[in-house]
């Protein structure tokens, strides 16, 4: 499983290197809005916070959009 997500990451990413960075949505927590939810960021969201570093795969303390989305993903399966 963790190696369908880490794949799945890995796509988007190169989706996203492609992407117009107008189009690219900004996260609600992301007040510096340089694209990334940091650790201090998401402690506003007591449910992210919690499980921060399960999100974080690649474990360098920023939410992604492509991570982000990871989460989203599993909500709804």
């Amino acid at each position: 499983m963790k190696k369908l997500i880490l794949a799945s990451i890995v796509s988007f990413a190169a989706f996203n290197v492609l992407a117009d960075p107008g189009a690219m949505a900004i996260h609600p927590l992301d007040t510096d809005k340089d694209g990334l939810v940091s650790v201090d960021e998401a402690k506003t969201d007591d449910t992210l916070s919690a499980i921060f570093s399960e999100l974080d795969v690649n474990q360098d303390g920023y939410l992604s959009q492509m991570e982000l989305e990871v989460k989203t993903e599993n909500e709804i399966d």
